[in-house]
């Protein structure tokens, strides 16, 4: 008798006397007595959280032994987040679990025998296999196994600009509605966001960009850039007793009053701890003023802690809207992912997230609104990067530190509702996780896109599934059948 816990067998730590669980999870009835009325009226019932009884016993050759193999076991047990839970006699389902409770051991020389308690908030089981369906058609006929409800994801890889997408389920009230359609007589599809630059960093050349940048923070521009495999890092960064190191910059092709930038970046400065260094993107006017600035840096000499940076303005009159490692020291080191700056009028939008398997994760959003208006006025007209080290400090190789893509938004301002907003574009992929309750379009949650009237449904059995308009994505859905 065994379980698996964050994928990894009891066996290896213990033995398992016997595991305990309910057929079903705890059931709790909600009922309303009525005066004069034998018993009462039944209102609904409600299923709780499943619990995993575990009787474990240690054996080791000595005392020590015991010591170690205890704390090994702590390590592996103690996690933040809900883990896969597997019982070895019913291979192919997982639960997701907590450890919870006391954990105590009885020791009488080198063995030691105690319970763990493991706790299930969602206490159906989910089939290790998933499942994938693609929906060719208008309306699409689905057979699922299982016991229990089970929630899809939908995944729409658009073949054109859409305002409007959604769906129905075998129930009425099963539906999902993504935008707005347009009135072909009264209506048009506008983009809110326009794409005005896009550098897969594959030249230094093809995109315009020149040594021109001349201005830095605190530092000089020395050095070079150099492109490959598809990202600009540094060829040499040059020397000086503070950052230094390259910038170029490219001219776009129109001023913007109301835009938004986003720069895919790598920045891992945890090979070694004394490492410092920065990325930045300069915002410039036409005349080449600085009229905001994103960053990632480690300044830190002996210890790996990312801090990323917002500032409305320049250095010495700007206002930083974020300066801050995130929730934790460490949570950016090892960065992959995106970092965008937004400003329509007076409003600033600040998003940075990591990017694992395609998702958003470890998120920080912050809006600033420049009331005193002394930082938006200045149109956008330029963009400037620039990557440096500082002093003789050891900086990463360019491997682990690079701009890996720029994006330049022009967002205009729409005439609704004459104009409905195109919510996506030919390329973009919108996902929908009934379970999550997520809404995604390339990784980033977007769930204002969400009608209200929506009810993200779970699908049992023999049902369907119809789309609406059905010829605007190739659709696949995906699930994993569960079990009470």
């Amino acid at each position: 008798m065994a379980f698996l816990f964050d994928g990894i067998s009891s066996k290896n730590y213990f033995e398992v006397e016997k595991i305990e669980r309910d057929i079903l999870s705890p059931i709790t009835h909600s009922l309303v007595e009525i005066p004069g009325r034998k018993g009462a009226v039944h209102q609904g019932s409600k299923k709780g959280v499943r619990e995993f009884t575990v009787t474990i016993r240690m054996r080791e050759t000595n005392i020590d032994d015991l010591n170690t193999k205890i704390r090994t076991v702590a390590s592996w047990l103690d996690q933040e987040e809900a883990k896969q839970f597997e019982l070895e006699k019913e291979p192919g389902l997982y639960y997701m679990a907590f450890l919870s409770g006391d954990t105590k051991l009885d020791e009488i020389g080198s063995v030691g025998k105690g319970t763990l308690t493991f706790i299930c908030p969602d206490p159906d089981a989910f089939n290790k296999v998933e499942t994938l369906v693609p929906l060719v058609s208008e309306v699409n006929q689905i057979s699922v196994e299982g016991t229990a409800p089970t929630f899809p994801v939908l995944k729409f890889t658009m073949k054109q600009d859409v305002t409007f997408l959604s769906y129905i389920g075998e129930n009425p009230n099963d539906a999902v509605v993504l935008g707005r359609s347009v009135e072909a007589d009264t209506q048009t599809a506008a983009p809110k966001e326009q794409l005005i630059f896009d550098d897969d960093m594959e030249s230094l050349t093809g995109f315009g960009w020149s040594e021109g940048g001349t201005s830095v923070d605190g530092g000089s521009v020395a050095g070079s850039f150099l492109a490959t495999n598809q990202t600009f890092t540094y060829n040499d960064i040059g020397t000086g007793d503070k950052w230094h190191g390259p910038a170029i910059k490219k001219g776009l092709s129109e001023t913007l009053a109301d835009w938004k930038v986003e720069c895919w970046m790598k920045f891992d400065l945890t090979k070694d701890p004394k490492m410092i260094g920065r990325l930045e993107v300069y915002l410039l006017s036409v005349n080449g003023e600085v009229i905001a600035k994103f960053a990632l840096k480690d300044m830190y000499r002996d210890t790996a802690n990312t801090v990323v940076e917002f500032r409305a303005g320049d250095l010495n009159d700007g206002q930083y809207i974020i300066k801050s490692w995130g929730s934790k020291r460490g949570v950016y080191n090892d960065f992959w992912g995106l970092i965008s700056l937004k400003q329509v009028g007076r409003a600033y939008e600040c998003y940075i997230t990591k990017i694992v398997n395609g998702k958003h994760t470890t998120r920080m959003f912050k809006r600033y609104y420049d009331v005193k208006d002394k930082y938006h006025t200045k149109n956008l007209a330029q963009i400037q990067l620039h990557l440096a080290g500082t002093g003789t400090s050891p900086i990463a190789s360019n491997d682990r530190i690079n701009f890996d893509r720029i994006k330049v938004w022009k967002i205009n301002t729409l005439n609704e509702p004459d104009e409905v907003p195109i919510i996506a574009r030919a390329g973009d992929i919108v996902q929908v996780d009934h379970y999550t309750k997520e809404v995604l379009i390339n990784g980033e949650p977007r769930k204002d896109i969400l009608d209200p009237i929506s009810k993200l449904f779970p699908i049992e059995g023999d049902s369907a599934i119809t789309l609406y308009p059905s010829d605007v994505a190739d659709v696949e859905l995906s699930y994993r059948s569960r079990w009470k």
